[in-house]
C-alpha cells in the first residue's frame, strides 16, 4: 500500500508540468509541430558543388520524412561520390554543442552563424551550421577538394532566413 501511495505524488507531478508545457505552448502559438526548416535543395545548386568538390554532381534529390513527408534533406550524387545537406530548426544535432566528430573538428564560424568543420580519417567532409534557429548539416563523400564542405556550408548560411 504504501508503494501505491508513493507513486500518487510522482503521477500529480507529471500532470502538473504537462499541463505547464501545454499552457506554455499555447501561449506562445505553438501547435505542438516541430518549427518549419529550411527547405535544403534550394540553399545549393548541383553547380555550386561540383564547384567546389571538384567533380560534376546531378542536381538535388529532396529527402523526404516518412512520418510527415516534410523534405528534410537534399542528396547529390556523383561518379566520383556523393554530397547530402540536412536542415532543420530548433534544437538538434550540434545546435547547442560542438557536435562529434571520428576525425579532425575545427571552429568555422561565419558572419552571422556559428560553424564546425570535420574531415574524417576515411576523408569524409561534414561542415555544420547554427543561424538562429536554424541548422543545416552538410556532408561531402570521399574525395571531394579541401574544404568543399566549408565553403558550401559558409555558402548554405548566407541563404538561411
Amino acid at each position: 500500500m504504501p508503494r501505491k501511495l508513493a507513486t500518487v505524488p510522482r503521477l500529480t507531478a507529471s500532470l502538473a508540468a504537462g499541463g505547464l508545457l501545454a499552457a506554455a505552448l499555447a501561449a506562445c502559438g505553438g501547435s505542438g509541430k516541430p518549427p518549419a526548416a529550411a527547405a535544403p535543395c534550394p540553399l545549393l545548386t548541383a553547380a555550386e558543388i561540383s564547384s567546389a568538390a571538384g567533380a560534376t554532381f546531378k542536381a538535388g534529390r529532396p529527402e523526404t520524412s516518412d512520418a510527415n513527408h516534410a523534405v528534410l534533406g537534399c542528396w547529390y550524387s556523383s561518379p566520383k561520390g556523393y554530397a547530402v545537406l540536412w536542415s532543420w530548426r530548433g534544437a538538434g544535432p550540434g545546435a547547442r554543442a560542438a557536435p562529434a566528430c571520428s576525425g579532425r573538428l575545427q571552429q568555422a564560424d561565419g558572419s552571422g552563424y556559428r560553424g564546425f568543420f570535420c574531415k574524417t580519417s576515411t576523408d569524409v567532409q561534414t561542415m555544420y551550421v547554427a543561424k538562429g534557429n536554424y541548422y543545416l548539416d552538410l556532408e561531402i563523400g570521399a574525395g571531394a577538394a579541401p574544404g568543399a564542405a566549408r565553403t558550401l556550408g559558409a555558402l548554405a548560411a548566407t541563404r538561411l532566413p
